[in-house]
């Protein structure tokens, strides 16, 4: 699948703003399963993008919850004891 620079820029965009991949397909005009082939193929730009834009938002808000989590939030300590987990899970 070749998409434009435009293209790629705007599945960025949306990534990082959360959308699914159904919904990214119909903002850029494409075929959503082959949006989402491509996607999945790790090894492609749109896929790289794609999960570079979405990590970044995840990474994001992992901070505030371990920033809140330091300050004493019940509910942040046990999200970050779960990322905990899932890490040492990973590994």
């Amino acid at each position: 699948m070749e998409l434009t620079d435009e293209q790629l820029n705007k599945v960025e965009e949306l990534a990082g703003l959360l959308f699914p991949i159904s919904d990214i397909a119909l903002m850029i005009n494409v075929d959503s399963d082959v949006l989402r082939e491509e996607i999945s193929n790790k090894q492609t730009i749109v896929s790289k993008k794609y999960y570079h834009a979405k990590l970044a938002v995840i990474a994001k808000l992992r901070r505030q919850e371990i920033e809140q989590a330091e300050l004493g939030s019940n509910t942040s300590i046990e999200l970050v004891s779960r990322y905990i987990n899932e890490q040492k899970h990973d590994e």
